[in-house]
C-alpha cells in the first residue's frame, strides 16, 4: 500500500491506497452537469484559474468542470496550475481515469511546486513527495500506453526531492519502465519521457548527488541507438542533455555521433558535451570534423566549444570562421576573438576591419547578411583584448545613429573602464544605451557615481529605474538621494502598472535602507497597490521602518477582465521588414490549452501591437525574443499574463511567453530555435511555426517585424 501524506496548515494528512486509486470515491459522478451551459462553464473555469483560486467563486467553478468529460482535462490542468500541494487529493484518482491520466500526472507534479522555496519544508513536505513518487512509480507500472507512460515518466523526474535518497529511487523506477533500445516506434514517447526525467534528475545533480549507473547506462543506450527510425530524434536528444548534465559522456559516442548522427540537433550537443572528456586530441579530431557540418546549428556550437577548449593555443580557426556563411556563426567568431589567443596582432587587425567595414550609419541588410551587427560585436571583442587600439573606436561611435551599436559601445567602455566615456552615455537618449552605461558605472566606480544614478530615476524606463535603484544600493550619502528615491517609486506607482514591479521593488528595499518613519505617509497608498507583490513589500519596509507590524497589505486589486475567449484554432503570419531581411513565416496558436495567451495575444494583434516591434534578444542555438516596445527584456505590455503550463515541449520551432517569475508575462514571446526542454513546465508554449522556420533561423538582433497578422481565413480580424 502507498500513503498519500499531505501537509496542510497544521500538517493535514489524508490516507490513500494508490494500487486500489482508493480515491475514486473522490471523482463527481460522469455527465452529472448534463444541460449546464458548456461554453459558460469553461469560460467560469478560465476566469477562476486566471485568478488563480483568489476570485469570488475561488476554486468552485474548477472542481464543478470536474464532473463534466468535455472540461475535465482543462480543468485538472488548472488544478496543477495553481500550484498548490495540498489539491493533490484532488488530483490523484484521475491516474486511474480513461483519458485524464497523462494530464493529471503533469497536474500533481506541477502542484508540488508550491512547496519549492517554502522556507518551512520539512518532514511533512518530504513525506508528500515521497507518497506522490509511490504514486505515480505504481501508476506508471500499470500503464500500457506509450505516451501516457511517458508524461508519468516525466513527472516521476520532476518532483521536488530534496534528498539523494529520492533521486536514486526515481532513477531506479525510470530505468525499469521502458528498454533504453525501444523495439517499436509505438515505444519511443515512453523512452522520452524517461529521457526527460533522467534529464530534469542529472540537472539536479549539485543537490541530490550523482546519476546512478544504472541511469548513465540506460541513457547511454538511448544516446546511439534509434538514429535510422523516424521520431526516435527527441529522445537521443535528452539522453545527450541529461549525460552532459551529469557528466557521464563515453568518447566513442562523440566519435560516432559526429559522424553519423543525421540529426542535427543530436549532433550539436554530442559536441556540446565534448569538453567533458579530458582528451586533447580527441578535441581537435572532432572539432575539426564539426568545423566543416553543413548545419549552422553545429557550426555555431563548435566555435562556442572550439573558444572554450583550444582557442587560448590557437586562433586560426576562429579568424577562417569570420568567412562562414552563416552570420550567426560568423559574429559568433567575432565574439570568440574577443578571449585568449596566443596571437594577438593578427586578431586585434581582423577585428579592426570588421569594424571599419561595418556600417556607419543606419543601413537594410540583405538576407544572410549583417548591418550594424558585425561593427558592434567586433567593437565588443576589441575592448577586451585591446583597449588601446579599442579606445578611439569607441569613442567615435558613441554619437552611431543606431543606438544598438551604441550599446555596444558602453559595453565596450566598461571593458576598457572608460569612466568618461560611460558617463556620457549615460546620459544617451535610449534607455537601453543607459542602462548599459549605468550597470558599466556601477561595476566600476560603484557610489562615486551616485549622482549620475539618482537623475536617472527620472527616466520612464522601467529597466534605467531598475538599473539605477540597483546601482544605488548601500549609498553612503542619503540625504540628497532618499527624496529622488521616493519620488520616482511615487511617479511609477501611479502609472498602476504591474509591468513596473521590478523597478518599484528595488525602490522599497532604497526606502527601507535609507527611510524613518517620516515616509509613512507617502509609502501607504501603496498597501492598496495594483500589484499584490508591491503591496506586500510596502508593508514590510513600513513595519520595518515603524517598528511594529500595524501596516498590512489591502485585500487584492481586482484582475483584469479577461479578453474574447474563442477555442478557434488561429493562424497568424509574420512578415519580416525588408530591411531585416524580409521573409515570412505562420504561426499555429493552441487555444485549448492556453486559451488566456492565445486570447491577449490575439488581441494584441488586432489593435497592430507588434508591428513595427523588433526581435531585441537573440541567442542562437537557443532563443529569439521579441515584442518589446522598449526593445528590452522589462518594457511590454499590461497587466501581467497568468502562465499556462502543461505537457507542451519547449520543442524547436514552439513559442513560448518571456516572463520574469511566475505569472509575469508582458505578451513578449520567444521562439525556441532549438528543443530547450529545461524551460518546460517553466513558460507558456502557446503557438508552433508550420512554415518558415529557414526566415527565424536568419533572424538577428533589432530585426523588425514589419506586420503581424492573424490569416485572414482563419479568424476574421478588425480592419
Amino acid at each position: 500500500m502507498t500513503t498519500l501524506r499531505v501537509p496542510g496548515n497544521r500538517t493535514r494528512r489524508a490516507a490513500v491506497t494508490a494500487a486500489a486509486f482508493s480515491c475514486l470515491a473522490l471523482v463527481p459522478p460522469l455527465g452529472s452537469i448534463g444541460a449546464q451551459d458548456a461554453t459558460g462553464a469553461r469560460l467560469a473555469l478560465i476566469r477562476a484559474e486566471d485568478a488563480r483560486g483568489a476570485g469570488p467563486s475561488g476554486i468552485g467553478p474548477i472542481t464543478d468542470a470536474l464532473r463534466d468529460p468535455a472540461l475535465r482535462e482543462t480543468a485538472i490542468r488548472a488544478l496543477g496550475r495553481l500550484e498548490r500541494p495540498d489539491l493533490v487529493t484532488q488530483l490523484v484518482p484521475y491516474l486511474g481515469q480513461p483519458a485524464s491520466r497523462a494530464a493529471a500526472a503533469e497536474a500533481v507534479a506541477q502542484s508540488l511546486r508550491g512547496i519549492v522555496g517554502n522556507p518551512l519544508r520539512g518532514a511533512p513536505e518530504r513525506a508528500l513527495v515521497d507518497s506522490v513518487f509511490a504514486l505515480l512509480r505504481d501508476a506508471a507500472r500499470a500503464e500500457r500506453d506509450a505516451a501516457v507512460l511517458g508524461a508519468i515518466a516525466r513527472s516521476i523526474g520532476r518532483l521536488p526531492y530534496d534528498e539523494p535518497r529520492q533521486a536514486r529511487a526515481a532513477e531506479a523506477a525510470l530505468v525499469t519502465l521502458t528498454p533504453p533500445a525501444a523495439d517499436s516506434a509505438r515505444l519511443l514517447p515512453a523512452v522520452e519521457g524517461v529521457a526527460h526525467g533522467l534529464y530534469t534528475l542529472a540537472r539536479a545533480r549539485r543537490t541530490l548527488g550523482a546519476p546512478s549507473t544504472a541511469a548513465t547506462t540506460w541513457l547511454q543506450g538511448v544516446a546511439v541507438s534509434g538514429r535510422e527510425r523516424a521520431g526516435a530524434g527527441p529522445a537521443r536528444r535528452l539522453a545527450w542533455l541529461a549525460l552532459a548534465a551529469a557528466g557521464s559522456i563515453d568518447p566513442r559516442a562523440v566519435t560516432r555521433t559526429l559522424a553519423e548522427d543525421r540529426d542535427p540537433q543530436v549532433r550539436r550537443l554530442a559536441l556540446a558535451a565534448l569538453p567533458n572528456v579530458q582528451d586533447s586530441a580527441l578535441w581537435r579530431a572532432q572539432l575539426a570534423r564539426a568545423a566543416r557540418d553543413p548545419e549552422m546549428m553545429v557550426r555555431l556550437e563548435w566555435v562556442r566549444v572550439y573558444r572554450q577548449a583550444l582557442a587560448a593555443t590557437d586562433c586560426a580557426p576562429l579568424l577562417a570562421a569570420l568567412g562562414d556563411r552563416s552570420p550567426h556563426v560568423r559574429l559568433a567568431a567575432i565574439d570568440a576573438l574577443g578571449g585568449p589567443c596566443p596571437d594577438r596582432d593578427p586578431v586585434v587587425a581582423a577585428l579592426t576591419r570588421e569594424i571599419e567595414a561595418g556600417a556607419a550609419g543606419v543601413s537594410a541588410r540583405a538576407r544572410d547578411s549583417v548591418s550594424w551587427h558585425g561593427r558592434a560585436h567586433a567593437l565588443a571583442a576589441l575592448a577586451r583584448i585591446d583597449a588601446a587600439a579599442a579606445r578611439p573606436l569607441l569613442r567615435r561611435d558613441t554619437r552611431h545613429p543606431v543606438w544598438q551599436v551604441r550599446m555596444y559601445v558602453a559595453r565596450g567602455a566598461a571593458a576598457i573602464r572608460d569612466t568618461a566615456l560611460l558617463s556620457s552615455l549615460a546620459y544617451d537618449e535610449v534607455g537601453n544605451v543607459r542602462e548599459a552605461a549605468i550597470d558599466g558605472l556601477s561595476g566600476m566606480v560603484g557610489h562615486v557615481a551616485d549622482l549620475v544614478y539618482a537623475r536617472a530615476l527620472q527616466s520612464p524606463d522601467y529597466h534605467v529605474v531598475l538599473a539605477a535603484a540597483r546601482a544605488l544600493r548601500g549609498a553612503p550619502v542619503k540625504d540628497s538621494i532618499l527624496p529622488r528615491v521616493v519620488d520616482a517609486l511615487e511617479r511609477l506607482s501611479r502609472e498602476r502598472r504591474q509591468t513596473s514591479r521590478d523597478p518599484r521593488l528595488e525602490l522599497l528595499a532604497r526606502v527601507r535602507e535609507m527611510g524613518d518613519r517620516s515616509l509613512l505617509p507617502r509609502l501607504q497608498p501603496l498597501l492598496a497597490d495594483v500589484d499584490e507583490r508591491v503591496a506586500a513589500e510596502a508593508s514590510r519596509a513600513m513595519n520595518a521602518l515603524a517598528g511594529d507590524s500595524r501596516y498590512e497589505p489591502a485585500v487584492p486589486f481586482a484582475p483584469a477582465p479577461l479578453p474574447a475567449i474563442s477555442l478557434k484554432p488561429v493562424v497568424v503570419r509574420v512578415t519580416m521588414a525588408a530591411s531585416s531581411g524580409g521573409g515570412t513565416f505562420e504561426l499555429v496558436l493552441d487555444p485549448v490549452t492556453a486559451p488566456v495567451t492565445v486570447a491577449r495575444v490575439v488581441a494584441l494583434i488586432g489593435e497592430r501591437y507588434y508591428d513595427g516591434l523588433t526581435f531585441h534578444r537573440v541567442v542562437p542555438n537557443f532563443v529569439l525574443q521579441g515584442g518589446s516596445p522598449g526593445m528590452n527584456e522589462d518594457v511590454g505590455d499590461g497587466p501581467f499574463m497568468r502562465d499556462e503550463l502543461g505537457l507542451a515541449h519547449h520543442a524547436r520551432g514552439t513559442l513560448g511567453i518571456s516572463t520574469r517569475g511566475r505569472d509575469t508575462g508582458d505578451a513578449q514571446w520567444f521562439i525556441n530555435l532549438v528543443d530547450n526542454y529545461r524551460l518546460d513546465h517553466e513558460y507558456t508554449v502557446f503557438a508552433t511555426v508550420r512554415s518558415g522556420l529557414d526566415v527565424v533561423d536568419g533572424v538577428l538582433e533589432g530585426d523588425v517585424m514589419e506586420r503581424v497578422r492573424i490569416v485572414a481565413d482563419q479568424v476574421p480580424e478588425r480592419d
